[in-house]
């Protein structure tokens, strides 16, 4: 998967670039999509309740957690997807 810039927003979290959106789905809720700006990585697709406001201090948040848990946003693979509780 790779984002459109056009829709999507840039945010900057530890000095790298990221372009992110939100999607909706057919899972219940809705789904905030990051890549990393500079390179072809794997995306990070976080789940959240519909009825979320998704402002970028929540992208700022699940981008950090993503990182935390071991997302390597440069690196080549499928996404990594979590559920924010």
């Amino acid at each position: 998967m790779t984002l459109r810039r056009k829709g999507t927003r840039r945010i900057v979290v530890r000095e790298m670039s990221f372009r992110w959106t939100v999607a909706p789905n057919d899972e219940p809720g809705l789904a905030i999509v990051v890549e990393h700006e500079g390179a072809r990585g794997r995306p990070m697709v976080t789940w959240v309740e519909h009825g979320t406001i998704i402002a970028p201090g929540l992208v700022k948040e699940v981008i950090h957690h993503a990182l935390d848990a071991g997302w390597q946003p440069d690196q080549p693979g499928v996404e990594w997807v979590f559920r924010r509780k």
